[in-house]
Formats: C-alpha cells, structure tokens, sequence
C-alpha cells in the first residue's frame, strides 16, 4: 500500500473537527504530542527502542574510540565508495 505521511500542527479549537473529519474518511491518526505554547517545542513521538536497537546502540558505545568519525561528507563518501571496490 502506497501512503503520504503528513505533520501537521492543528489548532486545539480546530482538533475535534479535523478528527471526525480523518475518522470518516479512514485516515490514520497518530498524536504525538501537544506543543507547549510557552516552550513553543515540535512535537516528538515517544518510543522505546526494541532489544535489539538497545543492543546496537549499546555496541556502538563501547565501540566508539575504534570508529571513524567524519568532518567533511565527500570524505566519508569516498571512503564508503572505496570500501565496495
């Protein structure tokens, strides 16, 4: 199934209109936070990464002093181009 995700801010006023509206035509609806109009901050979904994400994480932390870490991206391209050859 083809999809567009879309963000969108919506007034509080607003909000029990759009939702019947997106509830009637079968749109998929995820909340993900309210904006703190004093913090004016961009909402941010909320998660806890699965056991396997936290593995990976956790590797790359003990791992960090033997990774390469790049400043320039045509560096780091290279580098990745010359690692297929």
């Amino acid at each position: 199934m083809n999809a567009t995700i879309i963000q969108a801010t919506i007034n509080n006023a607003d909000f029990p209109i759009i939702q019947h509206l997106f509830e009637r035509l079968k749109i998929k609806t995820t909340i993900l936070d309210t904006i703190d109009d004093k913090k004016k901050s961009i909402p941010v979904e909320k998660s806890i990464p699965n056991e396997e994400t936290h593995k990976a994480f956790m590797e790359m932390r003990e791992n960090r002093h033997s990774m390469k870490g790049y400043t320039d991206v045509n560096l780091m391209i290279k580098d990745i181009l010359e690692e297929d050859d």
